[in-house]
């Protein structure tokens, strides 16, 4: 991990917060903190192994240190901050979490299997599947990729894609499914967001679109009620999203050697 990276606290700014207070008064500051943070994590705008500082982000946003202590505290409980002890247990620590290849395998294989068979349970009983709901997470994905695509966005937004694997769990009505895919929600939420962003940063465009396509796909099985024909590309598409995200990640990393 990098101990000198920092944040670019321009990703961190007071009026964001003042949107939120705005938005709902009776929220709390540290929930309001813990909403900036995990945004700007997931969004990579808060680089991973980046530097938390207690003290520096309460100055930028304009608050006390103890809303914030408490907000980087449920990010480390929910695995998106590393927390280190340090001088002797006198001090901590924090930093944006990392993710090395394997984990990101391993995460992957976890995705695939409880993907997998939400979607070959959501085929076989898709009366109770809101198609339409699925049919508008991929819309809004191939929205957010086009936007992306001819440069109105600076960022490719990943939301509408982690939506749509959700919404599939969930509309798979096993709790055990669900609560085995929501213990590891945020870091597949991250896993989400890294793929399109090594996508979107190798200008992939062609593979931007296999993924539109892959997501019409699924949604066309569980409509027709093929069980087996959506877990099966469900599966090729959690594939395909790993193998571009290690295979981007490494170009990456190379790149940044030069």
């Amino acid at each position: 991990m990098n101990e000198h990276k920092e944040p670019d606290l321009l990703t961190l700014s007071p009026a964001r917060l003042q949107q939120i207070q705005q938005d709902n008064p009776f929220v709390r500051i540290s929930d309001a903190v813990y909403d900036i943070l995990e945004e700007a994590i997931l969004s990579s705008r808060l680089e991973a192994g980046s530097k938390l500082k207690i003290n520096t982000i309460a100055e930028q946003l304009g608050i006390s240190g103890t809303p914030v202590r408490e907000a980087i505290e449920r990010l480390s409980s929910r695995g998106l901050v590393v927390e280190q002890v340090v001088d002797g247990k006198k001090y901590k620590s924090y930093h944006v979490f990392d993710i090395d290849d394997t984990d990101i395998a391993e995460l992957f294989m976890a995705r695939k299997a409880i993907d997998g068979i939400a979607a070959y349970i959501c085929a076989e009983k898709n009366w109770r599947v809101d198609i339409e709901q699925l049919e508008r997470h991929a819309a809004g994905f191939r929205s957010a990729m086009h936007e992306y695509v001819v440069g109105r966005a600076g960022w490719l937004d990943a939301a509408s894609d982690r939506a749509l694997h959700v919404e599939i769990v969930n509309a798979a009505q096993n709790k055990y499914l669900s609560e085995m895919y929501h213990s590891i929600d945020k870091k597949l939420n991250y896993l989400s967001v890294r793929t399109c962003e090594y996508l979107a940063a190798a200008k992939k465009r062609d593979d931007l679109l296999r993924i539109c396509s892959q997501h019409d796909a699924i949604i066309n099985a569980i409509r027709m009620g093929f069980p087996q024909l959506a877990r099966q590309v469900m599966d090729e598409h959690v594939d395909f999203c790993e193998a571009n995200c290690l295979n981007y990640r490494s170009i990456s990393r190379l790149n940044e050697k030069k």
